[in-house]
């Protein structure tokens, strides 16, 4: 059992703190993509792209909304997203039924969370800029009691009149930069107001509250002196969900004040690497998996993946049992939505795409020679670790975490990236707890030869000549613990200081 315990663990870690190439291959070979450009071929206007994109990661609308983002909101619309923005903000639940589909339950709603009538006569009705104006600003201060909604604001817009009696609500999006203009100094008020236009309120209205209540994802994030250039360290959660977004303003403005972003494998730009993984990945001697693991693994497996129903017999047949393993874990994850797409490594990646450079430190290649290399008893028991089924108790230790692996993988996933979205570090280094000192294969292989590298690479970019200051992305699980990267730097006397 303190085998398995360990392997379960040990696969945690791989999925999550220390291994990003393999979480996005299977991003990119089996999940669906995006879903607004997988159900909606139309995109939002370039100026609206990035706050809709960010909203769809909020996960705080139904992805139904998505689309036609060109065309005037309704008050079905309008109010729908105000209330699910408030339960968002809040973590209340305004109506058990599914308000997108259900006009009633929406009405009700709308009655409990507004004070509103809203009729069956004007559902369809458009609404405008001042009407969502009016919902996201009731939605912010029901949400967010303690905030100061006393502002002393000057409002200078030609068109300002129009606010009627939403003066201060009007007032409080301007001066807070969430409202903009339209142009020759007028805020468009009485314009109808189209669904792009709406997503980018409510995207920059989250996001308001979220900072400005001290809720936004912390990270694991260190900046470095001491050497010629500066250096920011992230500590990334390889797969992850929308509860770490969206994160600190000190992690964003440092990454749009560095230079160049430099991370484990360059996800972006990589078709060779992609392929090379995928080759290694499936036997390629006409052998299939059954033949290299006992039948009772090979039985739990295929049951597992016959349950999950999105390979072939023959796809997943020929995986080798390191990546069936991730394979499973990833399919396990993305079912609570969970999965590499919202990873930190992929979204700082997609930011930093033709806006800076992208330095990669180990690459797909490195990674998968990686598990190649681990002994074939090793790869059976990775794999074991994550088929033990919940009802498969041990006599000797019924509290065993590994004989719940297919219910608990999510939930210590989960655990930790409430840790990362807290800042809290010293919980991360606790679920790592490695023994630096180990000689067994995997520590050294995994942990303590990845580590140094990772670490020789940023004394590169802290002593280059370039003046250039870095980004840095590994997994978290490299910067904690006496063997990672900031316990190293802080020895060799370098300033490392927590930003949360």
């Amino acid at each position: 059992m303190k085998q398995s315990r360990k392997l379960f663990t040990i696969l945690c870690m791989s999925l999550v703190l220390c291994l990003v190439s393999i979480n996005y291959n299977f991003q990119v070979a089996y999940a669906n993509p995006a879903p607004i450009k997988q159900q909606q071929p139309e995109q939002p206007s370039i100026w609206a792209l990035e706050d809709v994109q960010m909203l769809s990661i909020y996960d705080i609308i139904d992805i139904s909304m998505f689309g036609q983002y060109q065309s005037n909101v309704t008050y079905r619309e309008l109010y729908t997203v105000g209330v699910k923005l408030y339960e968002k903000l809040t973590g209340e639940t305004v109506s058990d039924e599914d308000i997108t589909i259900d006009d009633i339950a929406l009405q009700k709603a709308a009655y409990k969370l507004f004070n509103v009538f809203l009729l069956d006569d004007n559902m369809n009705v458009v609404v405008t800029r001042k009407d969502v104006v009016n919902v996201l600003y009731k939605v912010i201060k029901k949400a967010e009691p303690t905030f100061d909604y006393e502002l002393d604001y000057s409002l200078s817009f030609d068109d300002i009149s129009s606010a009627d009696g939403n003066l201060n609500g009007v007032g409080y999006l301007v001066s807070n930069n969430l409202l903009n203009g339209i142009g020759n100094n007028k805020l468009g008020l009485e314009n109808n107001c189209t669904k792009e236009q709406l997503f980018a309120l409510t995207r920059r209205a989250y996001y308001y509250a979220i900072q400005k209540s001290d809720r936004a994802a912390k990270g694991a994030f260190w900046k470095v002196s001491g050497g010629k250039n500066t250096v920011y360290l992230l500590g990334s959660i390889h797969i992850a969900d929308s509860r770490i977004y969206p994160m600190n303003d000190d992690i964003l403005e440092a990454f749009d004040s560095s230079d160049a972003l430099a991370v484990e494998v360059n996800l972006l730009d990589s078709q060779e690497g992609i392929a090379y993984m995928q080759q290694k990945m499936v036997y390629s001697d006409g052998t299939t998996i059954d033949q290299h693991v006992s039948k009772e693994t090979y039985e739990a497996y295929e049951e597992a993946m016959k349950s999950f129903g999105v390979l072939t017999k023959e796809q997943y047949d020929i995986l080798k049992p390191w990546s069936a393993a991730f394979t499973i874990q990833n399919m396990q994850t993305a079912e609570q939505s969970i999965h590499a797409g919202l990873g930190v490594d992929v979204y700082f990646m997609s930011k930093a795409l033709f806006r800076k450079p992208i330095i990669e430190i180990e690459g797909y290649k490195f990674q998968t020679d990686l598990f190649e290399s681990f002994d074939p008893e090793f790869q059976e028991q990775f794999l074991q670790s994550v088929l033990t089924k919940p009802e498969e108790k041990a006599d000797n230790d019924e509290t065993d975490p590994a004989v719940d692996s297919m219910d608990n993988n999510v939930e210590v996933i989960a655990g930790m990236l409430e840790s990362w979205r807290k800042g809290n570090v010293e919980e991360l280094e606790e679920v790592v707890a490695y023994d630096e000192n180990a000689t067994d294969e995997f520590t050294k292989k995994f942990w303590i030869d990845r580590n140094d590298h990772m670490y020789e690479s940023v004394l590169s970019y802290l002593n280059d000549d370039s003046g250039k200051t870095y980004f840095v992305i590994v997994g978290a699980g490299h910067m904690v613990t006496n063997a990672g990267i900031v316990n190293k730097l802080e020895d060799e006397g370098y300033s490392v200081e927590q930003i949360k």
